[in-house]
C-alpha cells in the first residue's frame, strides 16, 4: 500500500511538472526578452502576461493560444518551444495636421476592442467587445470645453459573449443591462495621451534603447524606444507596498476588488525629434488581473466565490480632425452610434473570439 502511494505521488508530480511549463518570449531580431505579452488561451481566456524576464508560467491545455503585445505581429503558438520569437512591426510616419485657432479642440476618434474573463469555481465567463470611441482634446486654455471629455466615450458597441457553467456553453451578445457587462473595465482604464507633448527621456535621446522611472516597491515606468516605435508603459502598482491595491470607491458600490496586476502602456510613432505628440499615437494596451470579493458581484454571477477577472484592452486612433466649440459641444451629447472604422494592418483576433464572433453574428 505505501508503495503504491509513492508511486502515485511520484505521478502526480510528473504530471504536473509536464502540464506546466516556463515560457520566454524575445525579439526575434535581437534576442531581447519581451515585457508584456498578454497571452489569450484556446478558449479565449486570458493566460497572463510575460513578467520583467520575459517569462511566463503556462500550463499546456492553454494551447494552442495567441499572444499580443505593442510593437510586434500577433502569433498564435503551439507551446511546444521553450523560447518564442516575436516579430516586430514596422511603421510609417503619418502627416502632420495644421489648424487654425477658430478650431481649438482636437476630435480624436479611436476603435477599442476588449478581451474580458471571469472565473468563478468550475464557471467560466467570456466577454468580448468593439467600441469606436469619441475624445476630446484641448491644449490651450479654451472656454466652454472641458478636460473631462477627453476620456473616450463609446457611440458604437459590440458585444459577444460565452458563459460555460457545468461543461455546458451559452453564447450570446449581451446588452448594456447584462450583468455580464460587469467584466468591462473600458470605462475605468482607457485612455488617450493628453499632454501636448510627450518627452522622450534624455537617456534614449542619447542613444540608448531602454530607461525606466522607479517607484517606491518596482519599476513605475518603462521607456522603449526601437524599430520605429516609442513606447511609455506604466505599473500601476509599483508604490504599492503588497503588490494589491482595494479602491475604496467600489467598497461603497460593494464591488470589492482586489486589484493583483495593471499595467498601460501607451506607443507612438518616432517623428525623429525629442518630443511626441497625438499625431504620433499609435495605438494604447490596458491590462488589469483583479479579484471580485464584493456581495454585488457574486450576487450578479451567482456564486458564492470570489472572482477572478482579466480584461486586455487594445485603442487605435483612427481618425483626427480638429473642431470648433460650437462643434465639439454638439458632438460630445450627440450619442448616435458612429459607424466601425477598423484600423489599417490590424492585428487577427484570437482563434476562440474569431470563431465566437462569427457564430453570434450569423444568428443576428
Amino acid at each position: 500500500m505505501k508503495r503504491l502511494l509513492i508511486i502515485h505521488c511520484l505521478f502526480a508530480a510528473f504530471t504536473i511538472q509536464i502540464s506546466a511549463k516556463v515560457y520566454t518570449i524575445a525579439d526575434s531580431i535581437d534576442n531581447s526578452p519581451i515585457v508584456g505579452v498578454t497571452f489569450i488561451g484556446k478558449s479565449g481566456v486570458i493566460a497572463g502576461l510575460t513578467d520583467n524576464n520575459g517569462s511566463i508560467d503556462l500550463n499546456l491545455s492553454e494551447f494552442p493560444a495567441s499572444i499580443k503585445c505593442i510593437g510586434y505581429e500577433d502569433k498564435t503558438i503551439n507551446g511546444i518551444c521553450d523560447t518564442i520569437w516575436m516579430q516586430p512591426l514596422s511603421y510609417e510616419l503619418k502627416e502632420i495636421i495644421v489648424t487654425n485657432k477658430e478650431r481649438p479642440v482636437i476630435r480624436v476618434l479611436s476603435y477599442v476592442r476588449e478581451y474580458s474573463s471571469g472565473i468563478s469555481g468550475k464557471d467560466t465567463l467570456q466577454l468580448y467587445c468593439e467600441y469606436m470611441a469619441e475624445s476630446f482634446l484641448a491644449y490651450e486654455k479654451t472656454k466652454g470645453y472641458k478636460s473631462c471629455d477627453a476620456k473616450p466615450t463609446a457611440k458604437g458597441v459590440k458585444r459577444y459573449a460565452r458563459i460555460s457553467k457545468n461543461g455546458i456553453d451559452s453564447i450570446f451578445c449581451p446588452s448594456y443591462q447584462d450583468d455580464i457587462t460587469d467584466l468591462s473595465w473600458f470605462d475605468f482604464i482607457a485612455f488617450i495621451p493628453t499632454d501636448k507633448d510627450t518627452n522622450i527621456p534624455e537617456k534614449i535621446i542619447r542613444g540608448a534603447e531602454t530607461d525606466t522611472i522607479h517607484g517606491k516597491y518596482g519599476p513605475k515606468f518603462m521607456f522603449k524606444k526601437k524599430n520605429g516605435l516609442f513606447t511609455k508603459t506604466a505599473d500601476v502598482l509599483s508604490d504599492k507596498k503588497d503588490r494589491k491595491w482595494s479602491p475604496w470607491i467600489f467598497k461603497l458600490l460593494g464591488m470589492t476588488v482586489d486589484i493583483e496586476s495593471g499595467t498601460w502602456t501607451l506607443s507612438f510613432n518616432d517623428n525623429g525629434t525629442d518630443k511626441l505628440s497625438i499625431y504620433d499615437f499609435n495605438r494604447g494596451c490596458y491590462n488589469i488581473h483583479l479579484t471580485g470579493r464584493g456581495k454585488w458581484l457574486k450576487k450578479a454571477f451567482g456564486t458564492k466565490e470570489p472572482i477572478e477577472m482579466n480584461t486586455y484592452i487594445e485603442l487605435y486612433p483612427v481618425e483626427i480632425t480638429h473642431c470648433s466649440i460650437a462643434e465639439y459641444k454638439e458632438a460630445k451629447d450627440d450619442f448616435t452610434a458612429i459607424p466601425f472604422i477598423y484600423p489599417d494592418k490590424i492585428q487577427p483576433l484570437s482563434p476562440a473570439i474569431q470563431n465566437l464572433k462569427e457564430i453570434l453574428t450569423r444568428k443576428q
